[in-house]
């Protein structure tokens, strides 16, 4: 247990392909007075671990949430490889690492652990700092048809940030197993966020249309980047 324990959603640089991302992610919740203790001890100890070419962690507060949505703090491994990914997860033992989780656990209420797959993405150099998760219950049978719906939506939006869809296949807390996630550069994209024109609102009404069949949105988090390490 102790090599996995913090840990969380940024997403990934892929295009819109079958090309497949795992991200591995942990929610902390912590306590206002104990936030600037956190972000410092978590920093000093990923600021000083080498990572691979093909793994990297960003580290984020949760600044929107819907209500019951307590944690504030998210850290996400993120890899085009289960393999690296793995294997990274992997190595954190040792002193070093047990040193960190003594600093790091009295300052956390609580945690919740979640890993998946992106199965589909679009502008893969756009990754910004503001990220924004929906979160969807989905029957199995119907998984292909979300993402086609999400395909389509995306051939005519013209969203400027990273955009992707796939996957939630470990420590899913309310039925929640299908994603959406996207990136903004700032608050005021994130806040003006929708379509911007007939053909775009047309995409959006057919995505609700398609997918209230047989999808249950679930909630939303919005995610501000502390830090990127890799």
């Amino acid at each position: 247990m102790k090599k996995y324990i913090y840990i969380l959603i940024t997403l990934f640089s892929f295009s819109l392909s079958a090309q497949d991302g795992y991200w591995y992610d942990v929610l902390l919740e912590v306590e206002g007075e104990d936030v600037v203790e956190l972000e410092k001890t978590v920093d000093g100890f990923y600021s000083s671990l080498d990572f691979p070419d093909d793994v990297t962690l960003s580290f984020s507060r949760i600044q929107i949430a819907g209500q019951g949505f307590e944690e504030t703090h998210i850290l996400s491994f993120l890899s085009p490889s289960p393999e690296s990914l793995a294997n990274f997860l992997s190595t954190l033992s040792g002193s070093k690492w047990d040193n960190y989780v003594e600093k790091v656990r009295p300052l956390v209420d609580s945690v919740r652990r979640s890993a998946g797959i992106v199965t589909q993405a679009v502008n893969q150099e756009a990754v910004n700092p503001i990220g924004q998760a929906w979160l969807f219950k989905v029957k199995t049978k119907n998984a292909p048809a979300f993402y086609e719906a999400y395909s389509k939506v995306m051939d005519k939006f013209n969203f400027p940030g990273f955009s992707g869809t796939g996957q939630i296949t470990h420590g899913v807390s309310n039925g929640e197993n299908l994603f959406i996630y996207a990136t903004y550069e700032n608050l005021n994209s994130a806040f003006t966020f929708g379509p911007k024109n007939d053909d775009e609102a047309k995409a959006f009404s057919e995505f609700f249309e398609t997918t209230g069949e047989f999808a249950e949105f679930s909630q939303t988090f919005t995610r501000v980047l502390i830090k990127e390490y890799k």
